[in-house]
C-alpha cells in the first residue's frame, strides 16, 4: 500500500512494516526513484510517499497539513529511506537527516556527486547510520532487514 499526504495516515497493522520515502524530489527526471524502491521491495511493506506535484501551489493551510502529515508519517515509520539525488540541493532532506541521523530506522542513500556527500557520510558514520551510494545497495539492505521481521 502506498500512502500520500492526500490520504489519512493508517493505524499501524501488527506484522506490517511501514517505510517513509524521504529525499530529493525532481519532477524533471524521467525516472522516479520512489517508485523504483517500491517495485524492488515488494508488497509486504506499506510506503509513505510525500511527493506532491502541486506542492508549490498549496495554500498556507494545505502546506501546513502536508508538513504535519510528513512529520507524523516519519514518526510512525519503521524505516525511513532518505535519498539525495546528485544534482539536487534538498534543504528539507537535510533537515530530515538532522532529525533522524541518530535513529536506527534511517537508511541514507548519498552518491558521491551530491554536493554535501562528504559531510553526510561523516555524519552518518559518526552516528552509525546505514548509508549507501546507490538505491540498489539500500534496497538489498532493506530487503534483508524486512526478512528478519517476517
Amino acid at each position: 500500500m502506498i500512502y500520500t499526504s492526500t490520504n489519512k495516515l493508517p493505524k499501524k497493522e501488527k506484522g506490517k512494516e511501514y517505510c517513509f520515502l524521504a529525499g530529493s524530489i525532481d519532477y524533471h527526471l524521467q525516472s522516479n526513484w520512489r517508485q523504483e524502491i517500491i517495485n524492488k521491495t515488494g508488497s509486504s511493506v506499506h510506503f509513505f510517499d510525500p511527493t506532491r506535484i502541486d506542492h508549490n501551489e498549496l495554500s498556507n493551510f494545505k502546506m501546513k497539513e502536508h508538513i504535519k502529515w510528513e512529520l507524523d508519517a516519519l514518526h510512525i515509520s519503521d524505516k525511513i529511506i532518505l535519498n539525495f539525488l546528485p544534482n539536487a540541493k534538498s534543504p528539507i532532506s537535510l533537515v530530515e537527516l538532522g532529525m533522524y541521523v541518530s535513529n536506527s530506522k534511517l537508511i541514507v542513500i548519498c552518491p558521491n556527486e551530491f554536493y554535501q556527500s562528504h559531510y553526510i557520510k561523516v555524519l552518518c558514520n559518526k552516528h552509525k547510520t546505514s548509508i549507501f551510494n546507490t538505491i540498489n545497495e539500500a534496497v538489498q539492505y532493506l530487503s534483508k532487514n524486512y526478512e528478519t521481521y517476517n
